[in-house]
């Protein structure tokens, strides 16, 4: 049997526009713009969905083995009749006995 486990970790921080522009100058030789936008850029609009219940927010804050959010993405078109996507993201975490 194969088993799989993810682990994420993200930190935030808070920076500089100095730091900014010598982080863009250090990486930009390994990276490239995003030729989906308009010069490299372009915006990203997220709706999450909830129930009465907000089990999806309890999901996530009680870590829960299961959970899941719901989300309506679109990417630079403000037209209404462009394209959006509706995405489950899921997240299974297997529970081990403690024996």
């Amino acid at each position: 049997m194969v088993l799989e486990i993810f682990r994420r970790r993200e930190q935030k921080y808070l920076i500089t526009v100095e730091q900014y522009m010598m982080l863009v100058d250090e990486m930009s030789p390994y990276m490239r713009f995003d030729k989906f936008g308009r010069d490299g850029k372009y915006t990203v609009t997220s709706l999450y969905f909830e129930n009465r219940n907000y089990d999806i927010y309890f999901e996530t804050k009680n870590k829960l083995p299961f959970r899941q959010k719901l989300r309506l993405r679109i990417y630079d078109d403000t037209d209404i009749g462009g394209a959006a996507f509706f995405e489950i993201k899921q997240k299974h975490k297997p529970e081990f006995d403690s024996c």
